[in-house]
C-alpha cells in the first residue's frame, strides 16, 4: 500500500506528464530533432566524441551507455582535472557513474531518445513481456542527476551500483552514511599543481538498497549529488546533501526550472529553412555545447563533458590555444547565445602572469606568450615530460630544457588568436563591461608583439615564427626552433585582425591613444600577405621564407584551413565590400579545394577544419547551392546519432561548424554593413528571429516568393546602423516606436539608432 501511493505521488510530477513549453520557437521546432538511437553504442568509453545519448547543465555532463541488460550513466565534470605537468600526466578527468544491470533484459530492444528540447535522455526496452522506460536529466539550476524509471509488465530484478574511475594515480574511497551512498576520486598528491576532489552521493526514491524486484509496475527514482572542491571545499558533505535534501517535490520543481532554462535559451534566437537535415544539425550543435559550457570557471577544453574515460589520450583534453579552444564558441556571437561565451576568458586571464614570465624569460620580451596547450587555474597542460627517462620515452631526446619546458611549438601566434572570440564579442554586444574585463590582456598581447616585430626598410617582419607546430616529433624540429619561418601568412592575418580590434576598442575606452597610434603604424606598414604566382595565378604561401616548418604538402602554396581561420572566418579581415581583391583570390583559392593532392584543404576533408571551411567560404562568395551540397556532404561523412559531427583532430570545435555557415548566410555584418539572405539561395525560403551581428544589432527577417518580405533591427547600444538595401533599387520605408516613418533610397542605407530602438523595414511601394 505504501508502495503504491508513493507510486501515484511520483507519478503526478513524473517525465511521463505532458511538459509546458511556451510557443516561441520549442514547440514550433524542436519536438522533431533529437538524437536518435536504435542500437547500444559502440564508442564507449572513451576520451573522444562517444555515439551515445548526450545531456547536461553545462558543468555536469552524462553519457548513456551500455546495453538494455547492463546499463552505465557516465558521469563527467567540468571541473575535475588532474594538475599534474608533463605532458601527458595530466588533464581532464571522469569521475565516474552509475551501473543499472536488469538480467532479465539482456537482448531487449534498443530504443533512446537524446531529446534537444530540455535536456533529457529517454530509454525504452522491451522483452518478453516488459518494458522498462528510462529518463535522465540534469537540472539546469543543480549539480545533480536524475534518473527515473518506469517499468511494466512480468517481473525483473534491477541492482544499481554507484561507482568511480580508478587508476592515472588518483585515490578512491566509498562509504555509506544516513542511507545515502557515496563514492569520491582524489587528485592529491604532492606533486600536483592544486588538488581535485569529486564526490557522488547517490539516493534511491521508492525503494530501498541497490537490489530491487519490479512486479506489476513500480516506479523508481535514484538521485545523484555531485560535487568537487573547487564547488565546496566539503564536497562530500555537499554531494550528500544535495542528495539527501531532493524529494519527488523537489524534482518536479527541477524539471521546470530546467524546462524554463531550455527555452529561454532556444527563445534567444531562431532559425527556419525547409531542409530539415541541416536544421537537425544546426540546432543539435548548440545543444551539445549549452550542455558543456556553463561553469563560468572551467570552460569545456577539447572533449567537454562528454567524457566516457580520463581524456590523456585525447590531448588531456585541455585548452589549445591555437584555434581548438576558440572555434566552439564562433557561432555563439551570431546566434545570440552570448552566455554560452561567459567561460571562455576564464583560463586566458588566469594564466596571465605566468605568460608574461614567458614573455620576459625566453623571449626577452613584454606583454604575454602562450604555449599551446592551458589548462584551468594557471595550469600549463602542455609542458615536455619532466624525467629524462620519459623525454626518452616519448620523444627519443634528453632536451628537458626545450622551450624552456613549454610546449609552443615554435609558434609565437598563440595569445594573439586567443584574442579573436574577445573581439568577437565586443563587436557584437558593444559590451562596456567586458571590453574592460579583457581589456589587460588586450594590451599585452599589443606589448609583445610591439616588442617582437622588427620595423625594417619601412615594414614590420615577424621572423622565427612557425605556420605549424613543430616539435620532437616532427622532421625538422631543431632547425624549425632555431631558424623557423618568417612572415607566416597565419600571423600577418592576425595581426591586422588585432590591429583593427586594438585600435577600436581602445578608442571605445578612451585609452591609451599613443600606443593606438602605433597599432595604426603597425596596421599600414605590416608586411603583405606572402604569394606566389605560379603558371599565371596567384596563390597564397604559409610563409614568405624559412623552414617552411612542416612536410612539404602542409606549406605548399594554397589556401588551408589555418589561414580560413585567420582571413576569412573568424578572423574577418578580408570580405567582398571591404577587400574585393584579396577576397577574390581567396575565393579561387576555395575554388581549388579537393584538387591539391596532399593537401589539408578540402570540403570533405576529415582532419580539423569543417568549423571554418564552410563560412569561410559563405564570406568570399561561393555559390550558396554549392556550399549546401558540401556542408551535407561532409556532416554525412562523419555524424553520430546524438548529432554531433567529429574529425579527426579536435571535438567541441566542430559545434561551431553548422551554425556559424547557416547564420552566415542568413545574415553578415563582419564588414559594418549589415546584410540580410547575402548568400542564400534565392528560391529557397528562409527566415530568422534575433540573430546577432556586428554592432549591437539584433536582426529578424523573412525570405518568401525569391524576395526578402521584411527586416526587424532591434538596436541595443544606440550605433549607427548601415544596411545593404534588401530591395535593390527601391525606396525603403522605416518604421519605428520611438520617431517618425521615414523613406531611404539608395544601395546603403544609414539610419541613426537610440538605446534599445526597434526598426521595422519594408519596401516603401508595399506601405
Amino acid at each position: 500500500m505504501k508502495l503504491t501511493r508513493l507510486a501515484m505521488t511520483f507519478m503526478a510530477f513524473s517525465f511521463f506528464s505532458a511538459l509546458s513549453f511556451c510557443q516561441y520557437p520549442a514547440d514550433r521546432i524542436f519536438p522533431s530533432i533529437k538524437g536518435i538511437f536504435t542500437e547500444p553504442a559502440k564508442r564507449i568509453p572513451t576520451a573522444f566524441t562517444p555515439d551515445a545519448p548526450i545531456a547536461g547543465n553545462g558543468d555536469i555532463g552524462i553519457v548513456l551507455g551500455g546495453t538494455p541488460d547492463n546499463l552505465c550513466i557516465y558521469i563527467s565534470k567540468s571541473d575535475f582535472w588532474k594538475a599534474k605537468t608533463g605532458y601527458p600526466e595530466g588533464g581532464l578527468c571522469l569521475p565516474g557513474g552509475l551501473n543499472l544491470s536488469i538480467p532479465e533484459l539482456k537482448g531487449a530492444s534498443f530504443y533512446a531518445e537524446q531529446i534537444i528540447q530540455n535536456g533529457t535522455i529517454k530509454a525504452v526496452f522491451r522483452k518478453d513481456g516488459i518494458t522498462f522506460e528510462l529518463r535522465v536529466f540534469v537540472p539546469a539550476s543543480s549539480n545533480l542527476v536524475v534518473v527515473e524509471i518506469y517499468a511494466t509488465g512480468n517481473e525483473c530484478n534491477l541492482t544499481t551500483s554507484l561507482w568511480t574511475k580508478t587508476g592515472f594515480e588518483s585515490r578512491n574511497e566509498s562509504g555509506e552514511k544516513d542511507g545515502i551512498q557515496w563514492v569520491c576520486r582524489h587528485f592529491d598528491s604532492p606533486d600536483l599543481e592544486w588538488p581535485s576532489h569529486v564526490a557522488m552521493a547517490m539516493k534511491s526514491i521508492g525503494h530501498e538498497g541497490n537490489n530491487i524486484k519490479i512486479k506489476g509496475g513500480l516506479v523508481t527514482a535514484i538521485i545523484i549529488g555531485v560535487c568537487t572542491n573547487h564547488d565546496d571545499p566539503r564536497y562530500l558533505e555537499k554531494a550528500s546533501s544535495i542528495a539527501q535534501n531532493t524529494s519527488l517535490k523537489s524534482v518536479a520543481i527541477l524539471k521546470q526550472t530546467n524546462d524554463a532554462w531550455w527555452n529561454h535559451f532556444w527563445s534567444e534566437s531562431r532559425i527556419e529553412i525547409a531542409d530539415t537535415a541541416l536544421m537537425k544539425y544546426y540546432y543539435g550543435s548548440q545543444y551539445l555545447l549549452a550542455c558543456c559550457s556553463r561553469n563560468k570557471n572551467f570552460p569545456p577544453g577539447l572533449c567537454g563533458n562528454s567524457i566516457t574515460d580520463d581524456a590523456v589520450n585525447a590531448w588531456e583534453g585541455d585548452y589549445h590555444t591555437n584555434y581548438n579552444f576558440q572555434a566552439p564558441w564562433w557561432a555563439c556571437f551570431s546566434s545570440n547565445h552570448i552566455s554560452l561565451t561567459d567561460p571562455y576568458d576564464t583560463p586566458i586571464l588566469e594564466y596571465m602572469e605566468k605568460a608574461k614570465k614567458h614573455a620576459h624569460e625566453i623571449l626577452n620580451c613584454r606583454g604575454v606568450y602562450y604555449p599551446v596547450g592551458i589548462g584551468p587555474k594557471g595550469f600549463s597542460s602542455s609542458m615536455y615530460p619532466l624525467t629524462e627517462e620519459k623525454m626518452m620515452k616519448t620523444y627519443g631526446i634528453k632536451d628537458l630544457n626545450l622551450e624552456g619546458g613549454h610546449m609552443f611549438c615554435g609558434q609565437r601566434s598563440d595569445a594573439i588568436f586567443l584574442t579573436v572570440n574577445m573581439f568577437q564579442r565586443f563587436y557584437h554586444t558593444y559590451d562596456t563591461t567586458y571590453a574592460v574585463k579583457v581589456y589587460p590582456f588586450i594590451t599585452e598581447v599589443a606589448n609583445f608583439w610591439e616588442d617582437y616585430l622588427k620595423y625594417e626598410n619601412g615594414q614590420y617582419n615577424s621572423y622565427n615564427d612557425n605556420f605549424w607546430e613543430v616539435g620532437p616529433w616532427t622532421a625538422n624540429w631543431r632547425q624549425d626552433m632555431v631558424s623557423g619561418d618568417n612572415n607566416n601568412t597565419n600571423t600577418l592575418g592576425l595581426l591586422k585582425m588585432f590591429a583593427k580590434g586594438f585600435i577600436e576598442m581602445s578608442a571605445y575606452l578612451g585609452k591609451d591613444d599613443s600606443q593606438r597610434k602605433k597599432w595604426e603604424h603597425i596596421r599600414d606598414h605590416l608586411y603583405p600577405v606572402p604569394m606566389v604566382n605560379i603558371n599565371g595565378e596567384v596563390r597564397i604561401k604559409a610563409a614568405e621564407g624559412g623552414t617552411s616548418s612542416g612536410s612539404e604538402s602542409r606549406t605548399k602554396p594554397g589556401f588551408g584551413r589555418v589561414s580560413a581561420y585567420v582571413h576569412g572566418f573568424p578572423g574577418g579581415i578580408a570580405g567582398v565590400k571591404t577587400d574585393p581583391a584579396f577576397t577574390t583570390i581567396l575565393r579561387d583559392e576555395i575554388g581549388r579545394w579537393g584538387k591539391d593532392p596532399g593537401g589539408d584543404a578540402d570540403w570533405n576533408h576529415l582532419g580539423n577544419g569543417i568549423e571554418t571551411f564552410f563560412t569561410t567560404a559563405v564570406r568570399v562568395g561561393i555559390d550558396p547551392d554549392t556550399i549546401l551540397i558540401r556542408l551535407k556532404e561532409r556532416i554525412a561523412k562523419t555524424a553520430l546519432p546524438n548529432l554531433w559531427i567529429p574529425q579527426s583532430g579536435g571535438l567541441t570545435e566542430t559545434l561551431s561548424a553548422v551554425p556559424s555557415c547557416i547564420n552566415e548566410m542568413l545574415l553578415q555584418g563582419y564588414e559594418g554593413i549589415i546584410r540580410v539572405f547575402p548568400a542564400w539561395p534565392k528560391t529557397e525560403e528562409a527566415e530568422f528571429d534575433n540573430l546577432r551581428t556586428w554592432g549591437a544589432f539584433l536582426v529578424s527577417a523573412e525570405q518568401g516568393g525569391g524576395k526578402v518580405q521584411f527586416v526587424k533591427i532591434l538596436s541595443e547600444k544606440g550605433r549607427d546602423c548601415i544596411i545593404e538595401n534588401p530591395w535593390p533599387g527601391k525606396k525603403v520605408r522605416i518604421t519605428s516606436g520611438k520617431n517618425k516613418p521615414k523613406i531611404l533610397a539608395g544601395n546603403l542605407l544609414t539610419i541613426k539608432t537610440s538605446v534599445g530602438e526597434t526598426l521595422i523595414l519594408k519596401p516603401a511601394a508595399a506601405n
